[in-house]
């Protein structure tokens, strides 16, 4: 009985199979051009010849760190040192000013030009190109909302973004949201890494 229960089980799996590659294969002829693989010896452009380093040049992974490369007297001169600058994931530092918070970080896959939305205003910030613009992003809680504006300067390996956000709610004072960003760009500008 098992011997005849196998070989039904494989004969079903033999029809499964043929019935499978007849649904797959086309009826008739196929036309089409003929498809020749062909290699070459041509070495590609910029290539190392060690095996110890990358083949092609990649882009520093980690040219600016703000919590590393903003010196903490300086954070504590202009107020942002409340609680201590905190890392964040990838090169984010988050700093805490009591009403408001900032983050500072550095992007190396995204330029400064596919940053920026519609509505951004270029500046000059101490002699580097830079946008100033408006994001507002809902919370998790109480539908309320965080407001956030943004300072974007161009680097020559993507962008750092300097956002300042606060709590309507929870804040006292209400921080002057875009002119206190500008005044801490100006503040912060010279230490950045460009």
């Amino acid at each position: 009985m098992v011997a005849k229960l196998r070989l039904f089980s494989a004969l079903c799996a033999l029809v499964a199979a043929v019935v499978v590659v007849w649904q797959t294969t086309p009826a008739g002829p196929v036309a089409g051009d003929r498809v020749e693989l062909r290699a070459t010896g041509a070495p590609l452009p910029a290539v190392s010849t060690t095996i110890k380093y990358p083949v092609i040049d990649l882009v520093d992974p980690d040219p600016f760190d703000p919590c590393r490369d903003i010196p903490l007297n300086v954070v504590q001169r202009i107020g942002l040192a409340f609680t201590p600058p905190t890392p964040e994931d990838s090169l984010r530092c988050k700093y805490d000013a009591g009403n408001y918070q900032m983050a500072v970080e550095a992007f190396v896959w995204r330029t400064f030009e596919q940053t920026l939305p519609p509505d951004a205003i270029e500046l000059d910030i101490n002699g580097h190109r830079a946008a100033q613009y408006w994001v507002m992003k809902p919370t998790d809680w109480n539908n309320r909302w965080w407001i956030t504006c943004m300072v974007a300067f161009k680097t020559s390996y993507g962008v750092i973004q300097q956002s300042l956000f606060y709590s309507p709610i929870y804040s006292e004072p209400d921080p002057d949201c875009m002119q206190t960003n500008l005044q801490r760009a100006h503040e912060l500008s010279p230490f950045y890494i460009y």
